[in-house]
């Protein structure tokens, strides 16, 4: 295992990993400022804590918690959560140096740059943690990164996700998309099947419960950097497509949602 001090953020803590070789690094690096213009902007934001957050806690409570906010970009899910839980402390891992020190600056807590498809030596156990629609970066090394983040959460604990759903009847033009469009590195990203996703994770931890989600808003709102709608026609087109989204939600057909959510807890 090789410490490079030079590749992490300011941190107290002795995370450990080997050298950065991952595409996903560079292909971030280079997109970052686009990323952080689209997809936390003040509607997509809204779009987080409606329709990403809440139904992913469901009534959970994060009060005093020690949470590590995983593939963590620019800390802006780390911010809408210390709105609810003002008490739990927070801290970013990405691949990114720059995600890391938005992060940081954001006033969220400490940072670390991480590759979660390496190996991680973990110094300290947290008592949750999230991944917003980042495993799905980590498809090159999936069963390290879930080895890792059992790592990261101590037994008990519990692991929240969010990410693109590959049972989506839609994913052969997401697949078609990924491969031409300059905002996706396809070789080391790509949708999860949930189900599978489960059974990788089965040997660390038990789904406490899975859904799918996502209609109009999520296309248009969430990912309007990828379908290219300009930042300035976000407000407008918010309001009704939210009201959408919510019908859509309500609708039990897992293969018309192009995303889901888990709530894994740890053996």
């Amino acid at each position: 295992m090789i410490e490079d001090p030079t590749k992490k953020a300011n941190s107290s803590l002795p995370w450990q990993f080997m050298s950065f070789n991952n595409p996903q690094k560079a292909h971030y690096e280079a997109m970052h400022d686009d990323y952080a213009a689209h997809y936390y902007d003040p509607t997509s934001m809204a779009y987080r804590r409606e329709f990403v957050l809440k139904p992913l806690l469901n009534g959970f409570d994060l009060s005093g918690q020690r949470v590590a906010d995983l593939a963590c970009g620019s800390g802006h899910n780390s911010l809408l959560l210390r709105e609810l839980f003002p008490t739990a402390r927070f801290e970013g891992f990405d691949i990114s140096s720059s995600a890391c020190s938005d992060y940081e600056a954001l006033g969220n807590g400490p940072a670390h740059q991480t590759d979660l498809t390496v190996p991680m030596d973990v110094a300290e156990l947290f008592d949750a943690g999230i991944v917003i629609g980042g495993l799905h970066h980590c498809i090159q090394n999936l069963p390290e990164t879930i080895l890792n983040l059992s790592r990261i959460i101590r037994p008990g604990g519990t692991l929240m996700l969010y990410e693109p759903n590959a049972g989506f009847l839609g994913e052969t033009v997401r697949k078609f998309w990924y491969r031409r469009d300059e905002y996706f590195e396809a070789d080391t990203e790509g949708a999860l099947h949930p189900a599978e996703l489960a059974g990788e994770a089965a040997e660390y931890f038990a789904v406490e419960r899975s859904f799918t989600i996502g209609g109009p808003a999520y296309f248009v709102i969430l990912n309007s950097l990828v379908v290219r709608v300009p930042l300035p026609a976000k407000k407008y087109l918010a309001p009704p497509l939210f009201v959408a989204e919510r019908l859509w939600n309500a609708v039990p057909l897992p293969s018309f949602k192009p995303a889901f959510g888990m709530v894994l807890l740890r053996k």
